[in-house]
């Protein structure tokens, strides 16, 4: 650790890539420290419990952020392989329907996708259990960086882990910092659909092609595995922007929507509309993640490691925390 710095690193975003850096920089011999502005680790891995629906389902976890995740990469797989072990993820499905020109046009076979009985989020909190230092519901509006410490509120480090879109990395660090990539971010609105009872036939999710409202629509009982009826669609990155200010303001388009393609009567009990101004990137690039070339200072996320998926967001966050982990053992030689 450099002279007057608090820790090694500090990493900011406790989502799969904040995580997976900090895990990855703790197994190098560094002192580590993760703040994130949400209220728990979890990031665009985000689950919520329904509250005042009026049915029997309050209390009850759907999963409004990422919907699932796929596995390639052998290290990934034994960490999903450790986290089935101990009950936290579930294979769920290799197969959605397809709708398109107005009706559903068959199936999608592809690989397994997987799923959390407890919502996506406790993936995260339970690769978390091994970070050491981490401190939740703090905003960080600035950073300052020098030559060899960075500091936020008078909080300290060695080197630093920006682990979340590079937009939201832009506000907070000085201008000139990162890269210029050139990725465009999507937004994307959530909508959950609470109904009395399942009005559609028996499906996982559906793919929803050349529709203006929504793109995709989750059962969200068959991914939880209780058939709750639960369904969660997203909105069409074009519908989204024009209503980033008012999620709800897409509820009755967007209902509307879900009842024409999965051909339901009944209205949905209870609705609701969760914003996400920086969803996902539209492309990714092939790096695993990036480190500034002089200053202590580096990105990752799943616009990292060929993404953009959730496995790229570990594979990259991983990257970052090794790599610093060498930046640092270099500077201390010298």
């Amino acid at each position: 650790m450099d002279v007057g710095a608090d820790s090694d690193v500090l990493v900011i975003g406790a989502g799969l890539a904040g995580v997976a850096a900090a895990v990855a920089a703790q197994d190098a011999g560094l002192d580590v420290r993760v703040i994130d502005r949400g209220r728990r680790p979890g990031g665009r891995m985000a689950s919520r419990r329904l509250r005042e629906t009026g049915t029997d389902f309050d209390g009850r976890v759907v999963d409004h952020g990422a919907s699932y995740f796929t596995v390639r990469d052998a290290d990934f797989t034994k960490v999903v392989n450790s986290l089935i072990d101990r009950g936290v993820v579930r294979p769920w499905t290799d197969t959605f329907h397809v709708y398109s020109e107005g009706a559903m046009s068959g199936v999608r076979t592809g690989p397994m996708r997987y799923a959390a009985t407890g919502g996506l989020r406790t993936v995260v909190e339970t690769l978390a259990e091994d970070v050491t230092h981490i401190e939740c519901d703090r905003h960080v509006d600035r950073v300052e960086i020098a030559a060899h410490t960075v500091s936020v509120e008078g909080q300290s480090a060695s080197s630093l882990a920006l682990c979340m879109p590079q937009p939201q990395a832009e506000r907070i660090v000085p201008p000139g910092v990162l890269p210029d990539v050139g990725i465009t971010w999507e937004p994307v609105i959530a909508v959950t659909l609470v109904f009395e009872q399942q009005e559609w036939i028996d499906l996982d999710g559906v793919f929803v092609n050349d529709d203006p409202i929504i793109t995709w629509i989750a059962d969200d009982g068959s991914r939880r595995g209780d058939a709750a009826p639960v369904l969660v669609a997203h909105v069409n990155p074009v519908f989204a922007a024009g209503h980033l200010d008012d999620p709800s303001g897409v509820l009755p388009q967007t209902i509307a929507a879900v009842r024409r393609v999965l051909d339901i009567d009944p209205l949905p009990v209870w609705t609701w509309a969760h914003r996400w101004s920086l969803a996902k990137p539209i492309a990714a690039l092939d790096e695993d993640c990036w480190l500034h070339p002089e200053l202590p200072v580096g990105l990752a996320g799943d616009a990292w490691a060929g993404g953009p998926r959730v496995e790229a967001a570990w594979l990259s966050g991983r990257a970052l925390g090794r790599a610093l982990g060498r930046a640092l053992a270099v500077r201390h030689s010298s």
